[in-house]
């Protein structure tokens, strides 16, 4: 079960968010919406406690940032680099997170929902909780990672990485993982359709010849 993010019913909306992070690093307690944030770099950036609709952060440098019961919606954060950071408690909904840098970073309890994530980079990160709806994950990459309750529905998982990743566990019966990309050590336990795992027969070196 993903923990909801806990957001009060009670937030003040912030406006003209570019000035306002000229003299603060922190955002908490608040409404955000209909803003740009294109480029900017900033350095263990916080938000918490807050609503978010139809801001694009694209091309923006936000490593070590610290985000905690936030709401996302319909916001771009394409190219966005948050290395190492930290999400708590985070809805993602109907975003844009295409060649996303999330590397190293801890995830738990966050959920993707209708989310464009082609290229998306989680590589050496914690996901604990996580769930991905009806996203689109085409050559993105979840290697050498650790999870707990990681979950994938209806997803287009095309070309995505797994290498180095223990796949015991993970159910991917609703989703399109042509071209997925692992190793035969990492695949034992991984929950799959019969016809999805003839494409894991060639990782254990099998020939079937009819």
């Amino acid at each position: 079960m993903i923990s909801k993010p806990r957001v009060s019913d009670s937030l003040d909306i912030l406006y003209e968010l570019k000035d306002f992070l000229e003299y603060n690093d922190e955002i908490k307690d608040c409404i955000i919406q209909d803003d740009v944030l294109n480029d900017t770099k900033l350095d263990e950036f916080i938000i918490s406690n807050c609503k978010i609709k139809n801001v694009s952060f694209v091309g923006s440098s936000l490593p070590r940032a610290d985000f905690s019961d936030v709401v996302f919606e319909n916001c771009d954060f394409t190219g966005v680099n948050f290395e190492k950071s930290t999400f708590k408690r985070i809805s993602f909904i109907n975003c844009k997170l295409a060649g996303t840098i999330l590397t190293g970073s801890y995830i738990d309890n966050v959920s993707f929902t209708d989310a464009v994530q082609n290229g998306i980079d989680f590589d050496n990160s914690s996901l604990m909780n996580v769930e991905f709806i009806r996203c689109s994950l085409k050559s993105s990459s979840f290697s050498n990672i650790t999870f707990k309750n990681l979950d994938f529905s209806d997803c287009d998982m095309e070309e995505t990485n797994f290498s180095n990743t223990s796949m015991n566990g993970l159910d991917l019966r609703t989703c399109n993982i042509s071209g997925l990309i692992t190793y035969a050590k990492d695949i034992k336990g991984v929950i799959l359709t019969s016809e999805q795992s003839l494409a894991f027969i060639k990782l254990l070196g099998i020939t079937i010849i009819d």
